[in-house]
């Protein structure tokens, strides 16, 4: 039984919107390939997702809300924020070369109507902030890092850092040290408390 029949709803679609993606291309895919992937009509799909933008959302969101968990295990291991912050966002980074939807989202053939929709729509910062938040907002009540930082829009910061580096073609080790000195240089010490 392949993952569309034996999912439901909009689960099905968005599976179906996954493959397609990784046959055609984002910007190539119609929703008329998805509906044909996903056995269902395009009136089906259309009422589930008014548009293709909000169907590459929804799929974004998806993945980036099943990575959440393990994510969120990963980071909680950590004994020091700087390690957590540190080692977090190279996990995330690592994982996002991994996995072939963000991969592509990020891609040179890609990133303008990514970039666009992921920005826009909100989908970066709040998928950011869902992971992050709980955890820099622990860090504050425990005096580990400043009280005044905002920690919404350092979530947008992270973001934007995780998606330049996922983009990047040096996924070398020593690329990733360099970015995790970057990390220690700057961003950590921005947050301790004074």
């Amino acid at each position: 039984m392949s993952q569309q029949t034996s999912a439901t709803g909009s689960d099905r679609i968005l599976l179906a919107a996954e493959e397609c993606f990784a046959q055609f291309g984002i910007t190539k895919t119609t929703m008329e390939d998805v509906a044909r992937a996903a056995n269902l009509s395009r009136a089906t799909v259309y009422r589930r997702y008014s548009d293709r933008e909000s169907l590459i959302v929804a799929c974004v969101l998806r993945r980036a809300r099943l990575n959440i968990g393990p994510a969120r295990s990963y980071i909680a291991n950590c004994p020091t924020l700087e390690q957590k912050i540190v080692e977090g966002m190279c996990h995330n980074i690592s994982r996002g070369r991994r996995d072939p939807l963000v991969r592509r989202l990020v891609s040179p053939e890609e990133m303008m109507l990514s970039t666009t929709l992921l920005w826009r729509s909100g989908a970066a910062v709040e998928m950011t902030y869902e992971l992050w938040a709980p955890i820099l907002t622990q860090a504050q009540l425990l005096g580990e890092m400043r009280k005044d930082v905002d920690i919404r829009l350092l979530c947008e910061w992270i973001a934007e850092l995780e998606l330049t580096y996922i983009g990047q073609d040096d996924d070398s080790p020593e690329a990733m040290d360099r970015f995790r000195r970057k990390l220690r240089q700057f961003l950590v010490p921005s947050l301790e408390p004074r």
